[in-house]
């Protein structure tokens, strides 16, 4: 337990020493904020009359900050595993008790956990603010769903965290491709938005389902906003689908990390 302590201490020394990692920890109360106060203003700023609009335009929101839920950490990890590839420190570490895959066992779980409560803190806080204003039809969101569908999604849409680092940690040489790589994932990162398009309603929904991150959202956005299709799935098997993907998709990214990275 000591061992693990002080790799915490050193973690969060190479956290705090750089203003983008400490950034992107810091992220969720920005996007709550947003979510809190801004995204209200704009939905009072649509005529009550036009509520298709009003719906399309709050799902949109509501997939892009889900989506980004995972993203912002998924960066950080991106760079602290650059870093040590940089500073070759994980040579050193290979040859400590924890050894290296237990270290980015460690680091992954950490940052896992830092994903999970960032989600919880983003949708509950939403909840708890600002619930009354994501309304339509005279009916709040936010009343479709309680704390246990919150952490339960958190729990599954915080995995694309680790496998997302970790894949992007193996492929770039460094922190400049590394940004490269975060950029681009980004936009992928995004293309769960892609569901509010009638042509992936249906059984062509599932044609997004090969980004993992899909299937939680899917499945929570269902959630707040019910809709009435044979295709579509329980919020439960949405999760667990999500869930199997992403652990497959960690071990895989693992696996190939420890086999690209130069000791």
């Amino acid at each position: 337990m000591r061992k693990y302590l002080s790799l915490l201490k050193y973690e969060a020394k190479s956290i705090i020493r750089d203003p983008i990692n400490l950034y992107l920890c810091l992220l969720p109360l920005v996007v709550l904020i947003l979510t809190s106060y801004l995204f209200p203003m704009i939905f009072e700023s649509i005529e009550p009359a036009q509520v298709a609009m009003l719906k399309v335009i709050m799902l949109l929101l509501l997939i892009i900050i889900l989506s980004l839920g995972s993203f912002f950490l998924a960066a950080m990890s991106t760079f602290l595993l650059l870093e040590q590839k940089d500073e070759h420190t994980l040579n050193t570490i290979a040859v400590t008790p924890v050894g290296a895959s237990g270290y980015l066992k460690f680091k992954m779980t950490y940052i896992y956990l830092m994903s999970v409560v960032g989600i919880i803190v983003i949708l509950l806080g939403t909840k708890l603010i600002a619930g009354d204003k994501y309304i339509v039809g005279g009916v709040s969101l936010f009343n479709n769903i309680d704390v246990s569908h919150i952490v339960s999604f958190a729990i599954v849409n915080g995995l694309f965290n680790p496998a997302l680092g970790l894949m992007q940690g193996a492929f770039a040489k460094n922190k400049v491709e590394g940004f490269a790589y975060i950029k681009g994932t980004g936009i992928l990162a995004m293309v769960p938005a892609l569901m509010i398009l009638e042509a992936f309603q249906g059984k062509m929904q599932y044609v997004l389902g090969l980004f993992p991150n899909f299937w939680p959202i899917r499945g929570l956005i269902l959630k707040l906003l019910p809709a009435e299709n044979a295709a579509n799935l329980s919020y439960p098997l949405y999760l667990i689908i999500g869930a199997v993907y992403n652990v497959i998709l960690i071990i895989l990214a693992f696996r190939l990390y420890l086999k690209k990275a130069q000791y």
